[in-house]
């Protein structure tokens, strides 16, 4: 009843707004930041004829989020996704021109998190391998060589993106996976980061970020916008003083937005206050080495993946940590928090799957996809509210400040 109610206040005071005022509300509710999200790359099953990516965008937009986040790469047809391989795709303005990749591109959502890892940059894996120093050429340092191809492999990306999504209001975020395994791609985080191997990274990082702000300056658009991301992980090691991506590759760059893979902030808490302590500490410390861009407002750190397997704990623990994590991430501002993930993409040496999902395999949602579908719908039920008492949209922080505290997430 009480999901039906809530359903029923926001119908009828949509109605209400549409009815007093020449205004309708519906755009504003599409395109808010809601912050709170998922995303889908790997799974390892599916329950329709769509390929896996198409099925997972269509789940995560009904549950209700405006936020897609999935993965570009060479590897699409045979670890991401079951994208049918094509020879004729050989970069990344083809593969975003795919069938199923322009598909998840064309729909309803407002915000995209994107791996984009370059074509030029990869060497075929033997069969049933998957091994990162094949994805990236900056192990013991980028040549100028590879450093060309990434540069315009990333600016014929981001040019079509502007292209062919301009006057839409969509965002685009291409960035890496975890990076910190990019400095360890041999996994042994006991081991001191190569120099070479830093130096590589930060000129990658920097020539991507170089490509998409000329693609944005040369390339005619008018209402899309488009951001480069450096994801990292290992916190643990940056708040030590370690050598990894915090301390030795972001200070040195010129990154938009910054995205923390968390699990090492939000996986050891057992409580909501050592949580929050934990979390907010490590959050704090990455923001201190974001070098200074005056051209975005507001918090540039955002959470890109944080999650627990039902291997680990169950449904009913796993919504009750995640809840921790996003309050505690809306409280400390950032701009998405990105749980891990729709369908499940890991899977033990038996063959089952490990349980990183909202729905599971089958076709069960999880007490958490019920807390992400009741949050959007608290959501627009309080925006729709301010809009009727103030005759405006609230701000980022004023949403987020209220969000804390709804329902959905005590």
């Amino acid at each position: 009843m009480k999901k039906v109610g809530i359903n029923i206040l926001v119908v009828l005071l949509f109605m209400l707004l549409s009815c007093n005022n020449n205004y309708s509300i519906d755009a504003d509710l599409k395109e808010f930041n809601y912050i709170i999200g998922t995303q889908t790359v790997g799974a390892k099953y599916k329950f329709t004829e769509e390929t896996n990516l198409v099925e997972t965008a269509k789940a995560i937009h009904e549950m209700g989020s405006n936020i897609l986040k999935f993965s570009l790469s060479p590897r699409y047809y045979w670890e991401n996704y079951d994208i049918p391989f094509d020879d004729n795709i050989r970069c990344l303005k083809d593969l975003a021109q795919e069938k199923s990749v322009k598909y998840v591109l064309d729909m309803d959502f407002k915000y995209y998190q994107i791996w984009a890892y370059e074509f030029s940059q990869y060497t075929q894996e033997p069969q049933g391998m998957k091994k990162d120093d094949y994805q990236i050429k900056f192990i013991d340092g980028l040549s100028d060589e590879y450093a060309k191809r990434s540069y315009k492999e990333i600016y014929d990306l981001a040019s079509y993106l502007l292209k062919e999504y301009s006057g839409t209001k969509k965002v685009f975020f291409l960035g890496n996976w975890e990076g910190d395994w990019h400095l360890r791609w041999d996994y042994d985080r006991t081991k001191s980061a190569n120099p070479k191997t830093i130096e590589g990274m930060i000129k990658w990082i920097n020539i991507r970020q170089k490509a998409i702000d000329d693609a944005k300056k040369d390339t005619p658009h008018k209402d899309v916008e488009l951001y480069h991301y450096l994801e990292l992980n290992l916190s643990d090691l940056a708040v030590k003083g370690e050598d990894c991506v915090t301390n030795s590759v972001l200070p040195f760059t010129n990154t938009d937005y910054v995205s923390f893979s968390s699990y090492t902030a939000t996986n050891p808490p057992s409580t909501e206050e050592e949580m929050d302590s934990v979390l907010t500490s490590h959050l704090n410390y990455i923001e201190s080495k974001i070098p200074e861009k005056k051209t975005i407002n507001g918090k540039r750190l955002f959470i890109g993946e944080y999650g627990w397997s039902e291997a680990a704990y169950s449904q009913e623990i796993i919504n009750q940590r995640a809840k921790w994590v996003m309050k505690t991430a809306l409280r400390w501002g950032c701009p998405f928090v990105l749980f891990w993930e729709m369908y499940n993409n890991e899977l033990n040496e038996d063959g089952s799957n490990r349980g990183f999902w909202l729905i599971d395999k089958f076709n069960n949602k999880t007490p958490l996809y019920y807390t992400h579908q009741n949050f959007y719908k608290e959501s627009k039920l309080w925006l729709i509210d301010y809009y009727k008492k103030n005759n405006k949209m609230p701000s980022h922080d004023e949403f987020r400040s209220a969000a804390v505290h709804f329902e959905a997430l005590n």
